[in-house]
């Protein structure tokens, strides 16, 4: 089984850029699970690719400028949530 990241970016889409191109770029990375925060500027996506470069260079060369800010192995995450909640996973 692939492990699962949580990749966090901060980036700020300009007014020529839409979130429809943002979609089709995640679309061609095979991101299926993504948000953006206005307010914040961040672009959270949980994905199974492990090398986050791959996407922030796909996002880059798509026109959006995108800082790295955290990645995160969720099966870690979850493994811990197990082993504090005495073998019983919150999802």
């Amino acid at each position: 089984m692939a492990n699962t990241y949580k990749i966090l970016f901060r980036t700020h889409i300009q007014a020529s850029k839409s979130l429809q191109k943002l979609h089709d770029c995640l679309k061609q990375l095979n991101v299926k699970h993504w948000a953006y925060d206005f307010q914040d500027f961040l672009l959270t996506l949980t994905s199974e690719l492990s090398d986050f470069t791959r996407i922030q260079l796909a996002l880059r060369s798509a026109g959006y400028v995108c800082h790295f800010i955290k990645l995160e192995n969720m099966n870690e995450a979850l493994l811990e949530t197990r082993l504090e909640t005495g073998g019983v996973s919150i999802a």
